[in-house]
Protein backbone atom coordinates (compact mmCIF):
# COMPACT_ATOMS: atom_id res chain seq x y z
CA UNK A 1 0.00 0.00 0.00
CA UNK A 2 2.91 2.34 0.73
CA UNK A 3 4.24 1.78 -2.80
CA UNK A 4 0.87 2.72 -4.29
CA UNK A 5 0.69 5.90 -2.20
CA UNK A 6 4.22 6.85 -3.21
CA UNK A 7 3.43 6.23 -6.87
CA UNK A 8 0.32 8.41 -6.69
CA UNK A 9 2.12 11.12 -4.71
CA UNK A 10 4.99 11.28 -7.20
CA UNK A 11 3.14 10.31 -10.38
CA UNK A 12 4.14 13.37 -12.40
CA UNK A 13 7.80 13.04 -11.45
CA UNK A 14 7.89 9.30 -12.13
CA UNK A 15 6.15 9.60 -15.50
CA UNK A 16 8.24 12.59 -16.61
CA UNK A 17 11.41 10.82 -15.47
CA UNK A 18 10.46 7.67 -17.36
CA UNK A 19 9.82 9.63 -20.55
CA UNK A 20 13.12 11.49 -20.08
CA UNK A 21 15.04 8.22 -19.71
CA UNK A 22 13.30 6.64 -22.71
CA UNK A 23 13.89 9.77 -24.80
CA UNK A 24 17.57 9.80 -23.86
CA UNK A 25 18.00 6.09 -24.61
CA UNK A 26 16.27 6.37 -27.98
CA UNK A 27 18.36 9.40 -28.96
CA UNK A 28 21.61 7.86 -27.73
CA UNK A 29 20.87 4.55 -29.46
CA UNK A 30 19.96 6.35 -32.67
CA UNK A 31 23.20 8.36 -32.64
CA UNK A 32 25.32 5.25 -32.07
CA UNK A 33 23.55 3.22 -34.74
CA UNK A 34 23.55 6.10 -37.22
CA UNK A 35 27.25 6.95 -36.99
CA UNK A 36 28.77 3.59 -36.08
CA UNK A 37 26.69 1.31 -38.29
CA UNK A 38 25.06 3.73 -40.75
CA UNK A 39 21.69 2.26 -39.76
CA UNK A 40 19.54 4.72 -37.81
CA UNK A 41 16.43 3.81 -35.85
CA UNK A 42 13.58 5.07 -38.01
CA UNK A 43 11.21 5.94 -35.17
CA UNK A 44 13.71 7.37 -32.66
CA UNK A 45 13.47 11.03 -33.65
CA UNK A 46 9.67 11.08 -33.65
CA UNK A 47 9.51 9.17 -30.36
CA UNK A 48 12.02 11.55 -28.76
CA UNK A 49 10.02 14.57 -29.90
CA UNK A 50 6.79 13.22 -28.44
CA UNK A 51 8.49 12.05 -25.25
CA UNK A 52 9.93 15.54 -24.82
CA UNK A 53 6.44 17.02 -25.13
CA UNK A 54 5.21 14.67 -22.39
CA UNK A 55 8.21 15.53 -20.18
CA UNK A 56 7.50 19.25 -20.49
CA UNK A 57 3.78 19.03 -19.74
CA UNK A 58 4.17 16.53 -16.89
CA UNK A 59 7.00 18.68 -15.53
CA UNK A 60 4.65 21.67 -15.54
CA UNK A 61 2.16 19.66 -13.47
CA UNK A 62 4.93 18.62 -11.05
CA UNK A 63 6.05 22.25 -10.69
CA UNK A 64 2.47 23.26 -10.00
CA UNK A 65 2.22 20.64 -7.29
CA UNK A 66 5.40 21.89 -5.64
CA UNK A 67 4.59 25.58 -6.22
CA UNK A 68 7.90 26.00 -8.02
CA UNK A 69 6.83 27.78 -11.21
CA UNK A 70 8.63 31.00 -11.98
CA UNK A 71 6.61 33.99 -10.80
CA UNK A 72 6.99 37.74 -10.97
CA UNK A 73 6.18 38.74 -7.41
CA UNK A 74 7.32 42.36 -7.22
CA UNK A 75 3.77 43.71 -6.78
CA UNK A 76 2.92 41.00 -4.28
CA UNK A 77 5.99 41.73 -2.16
CA UNK A 78 5.25 45.46 -2.14
CA UNK A 79 1.61 44.93 -1.11
CA UNK A 80 0.47 44.81 2.52
CA UNK A 81 -0.05 41.28 3.94
CA UNK A 82 -3.86 41.31 3.68
CA UNK A 83 -3.70 42.36 0.01
CA UNK A 84 -1.12 39.62 -0.65
CA UNK A 85 -3.70 37.02 0.30
CA UNK A 86 -6.28 38.62 -1.97
CA UNK A 87 -3.80 38.70 -4.86
CA UNK A 88 -2.90 35.05 -4.22
CA UNK A 89 -6.59 34.08 -4.43
CA UNK A 90 -7.02 36.10 -7.62
CA UNK A 91 -4.01 34.41 -9.21
CA UNK A 92 -5.26 30.98 -8.14
CA UNK A 93 -8.68 31.79 -9.58
CA UNK A 94 -7.15 32.78 -12.90
CA UNK A 95 -5.09 29.58 -12.93
CA UNK A 96 -8.23 27.52 -12.24
CA UNK A 97 -10.12 29.19 -15.09
CA UNK A 98 -7.24 28.86 -17.55
CA UNK A 99 -6.50 25.23 -16.71
CA UNK A 100 -10.19 24.38 -16.97
CA UNK A 101 -10.24 25.95 -20.43
CA UNK A 102 -7.04 24.16 -21.50
CA UNK A 103 -8.44 20.87 -20.18
CA UNK A 104 -11.66 21.32 -22.15
CA UNK A 105 -10.09 22.51 -25.40
CA UNK A 106 -7.27 19.99 -25.08
CA UNK A 107 -9.89 17.27 -24.87
CA UNK A 108 -11.61 18.71 -27.96
CA UNK A 109 -8.24 18.64 -29.74
CA UNK A 110 -7.75 14.99 -28.77
CA UNK A 111 -11.17 14.06 -30.10
CA UNK A 112 -10.39 15.73 -33.44
CA UNK A 113 -6.91 14.21 -33.83
CA UNK A 114 -7.69 10.93 -35.54
CA UNK A 115 -4.72 10.77 -37.89
CA UNK A 116 -1.81 8.42 -37.14
CA UNK A 117 1.74 9.65 -36.60
CA UNK A 118 4.09 9.23 -39.53
CA UNK A 119 6.69 6.81 -38.18
CA UNK A 120 5.33 5.34 -34.95
CA UNK A 121 1.89 4.88 -36.52
CA UNK A 122 0.08 5.63 -33.26
CA UNK A 123 -3.03 7.82 -33.15
CA UNK A 124 -2.16 11.51 -32.88
CA UNK A 125 -4.51 11.90 -29.91
CA UNK A 126 -2.11 9.80 -27.82
CA UNK A 127 0.47 12.55 -28.21
CA UNK A 128 -2.07 15.34 -27.60
CA UNK A 129 -3.60 13.62 -24.56
CA UNK A 130 -0.90 15.11 -22.34
CA UNK A 131 -2.38 18.60 -22.82
CA UNK A 132 -5.75 18.04 -21.09
CA UNK A 133 -4.23 15.52 -18.70
CA UNK A 134 -1.53 17.87 -17.38
CA UNK A 135 -3.94 20.82 -17.31
CA UNK A 136 -6.35 18.73 -15.23
CA UNK A 137 -3.51 17.82 -12.86
CA UNK A 138 -2.59 21.50 -12.50
CA UNK A 139 -6.25 22.31 -11.87
CA UNK A 140 -6.43 19.68 -9.12
CA UNK A 141 -3.20 20.87 -7.47
CA UNK A 142 -4.37 24.49 -7.58
CA UNK A 143 -7.81 23.57 -6.21
CA UNK A 144 -6.11 21.74 -3.32
CA UNK A 145 -3.98 24.84 -2.66
CA UNK A 146 -7.08 27.05 -2.68
CA UNK A 147 -8.82 24.71 -0.26
CA UNK A 148 -5.82 24.75 2.10
CA UNK A 149 -5.52 28.54 1.89
CA UNK A 150 -9.22 29.08 2.57
CA UNK A 151 -9.08 26.63 5.46
CA UNK A 152 -6.06 28.48 6.89
CA UNK A 153 -7.79 31.87 6.50
CA UNK A 154 -10.94 30.61 8.20
CA UNK A 155 -8.84 29.23 11.05
CA UNK A 156 -7.19 32.65 11.36
CA UNK A 157 -3.74 31.59 10.20
CA UNK A 158 -1.79 33.17 7.38
CA UNK A 159 -1.99 31.21 4.14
Amino acid sequence: MHAVRSFVAYFEEIAAGAFLVLMSLATFGNVILRYAFNSPIQWAEEFSRYAFIWVVFLGAAACSKRKSHIAIDVLTLLAPPRLRHVLAFVVQGVVLVLTAAVTYFGWVLCRLATQATSTLNIPQYVVYLVVPFSAALIFVHTAIDVYRDVKACVAGRAA
